[in-house]
């Protein structure tokens, strides 16, 4: 972006007439010459994430036109904020432009400090849960066995009616071989029928209750 300009007294061209110029004031052309307030070679790349990349840029603030004479009187000069100018230019080109960083030496001090206390506080935590969560794991696995165990005597009694009489049985399959023991025990005490089109819930009807149990 060309907006700084960098023109000033025209220093004439002929060696005859070098450091003699030849236009003043008014006459001269400040912004016979543009540039980019960017400073050369400030430009680093800081991290790339996906499709955003973040780059960090020196930038000159502002800049400062010197005043000149009209005669007898003088025209003070001006100064021109470059920053809010390339913000704009950036945002014109869909750069997504911060400009409210202040360089503080001391923040990275503070910003370990900080890390450093919340990995103690997390390892705290992690700490207390894993005491907690082995402390009630015991009661919850009791709990979902007698859950296991009331289905079981409901869904018999609701099965073959009152009064009770079935054997509840526990076995221990090897990982992999549940259906070969469900096949088993098709062949054994009934018909595998498969999957009823009647049931919603696509269950397996058995001749036998079958509820299975995975920890």
């Amino acid at each position: 972006a060309e907006l700084v300009g960098y023109g000033g007294p025209d220093w004439s061209n002929n060696p005859r007439g070098l450091g003699q110029s030849y236009q003043f004031g008014s006459q001269v052309d400040r912004h016979g010459k543009k540039g980019s307030p960017v400073v050369p070679g400030s430009l680093e790349k800081v991290m790339e994430d996906g499709d955003s990349v973040l780059y960090t840029i020196t930038v000159l603030r502002s800049m400062y036109e010197a005043g000149y004479y009209e005669g007898d009187e003088f025209v003070p000069g001006t100064k021109l904020d470059l920053l809010v100018s390339f913000s704009k230019v950036l945002k014109e080109k869909r750069y997504v432009v911060r400009d409210d960083f202040s360089y503080d030496p001391s923040m990275q001090g503070k910003a370990a400090m900080a890390l450093e206390q919340l990995q103690v506080e997390v390892d705290n935590m992690r700490s207390g849960l894993t005491r907690w969560c082995k402390t009630h794991y015991g009661e919850a696995f009791v709990a979902w066995m007698h859950i296991k165990v009331i289905r079981v005597f409901v869904e018999s009694v609701l099965r073959y009616g009152l009064p009770v009489d079935f054997t509840a049985v526990l076995y221990k399959v090897t990982q992999g071989k549940d259906d070969m023991l469900v096949n088993a025990l098709d062949k054994t005490f009934g018909e595998n029928k498969g999957k009823e089109d009647d049931f919603e819930d696509e269950e397996e009807y058995h001749d036998f209750v079958l509820i299975k149990f995975n920890p």
